[in-house]
């Protein structure tokens, strides 16, 4: 009698474990799920930096042309400056080339500012696919504890039914 006590405390053990590990079960997928989400939305704000980042190097390359047909037209008013043939063509054209001075300086602060944002938007962008790698080792690490889970679970089931089988057999229940 005393090995049926021993034996069924061994059971009862098995059984309380099983709960346990019945609980964390039922907990890691809805943890799973969470992170899923959680991941998802992450992946759309990835993509949104993308999109903003295509867009702020779109209009860099804008304002580079435009800074560069700037240019030559500053150097062309050079020419005709050399050619002016009196004082007040030469006055026009030098307020001409003024006036492309100084749009060529704001187009160079623009362009200054535009790959500064860019770049912010890069480090931005970094950080979201660092959380969104962060993110997936956790659903991976999740989805392994998972699978252990369920393995010491049908580790424990063939316990149980093993217990019972000699309990049955010494029995002859």
């Amino acid at each position: 009698m005393e090995e049926v006590k021993v034996v069924s405390g061994e059971i009862e053990k098995l059984r309380e474990r099983v709960e346990k590990v019945k609980e964390a079960l039922d907990l890691i997928p809805k943890e799973i799920e969470e992170l899923e989400r959680e991941l998802e939305k992450v992946r759309q704000e990835v993509a949104k930096k993308e999109d903003e980042i295509i867009a702020v190097a779109r209009e860099i390359r804008h304002k580079e042309h435009e800074f560069t047909e700037v240019k030559q037209k500053i150097a062309y008013h050079r020419k005709y400056l050399e050619r002016a043939d009196s004082p007040r063509e030469y006055e026009r054209l030098l307020e001409q080339r003024q006036k492309l001075i100084e749009k060529a300086y704001k187009l160079s602060e623009e362009i200054y500012e535009l790959r500064r944002k860019y770049e912010e938007l890069r480090e931005e962008e970094e950080k979201l696919h660092q959380k969104e790698n962060e993110i997936e080792e956790k659903i991976y690490k999740l989805k392994r504890e998972y699978r252990a889970l369920l393995n010491e679970l049908r580790g424990l089931m063939e316990e149980l039914n093993r217990k019972a089988r000699e309990i049955i057999e010494k029995y002859g229940l």
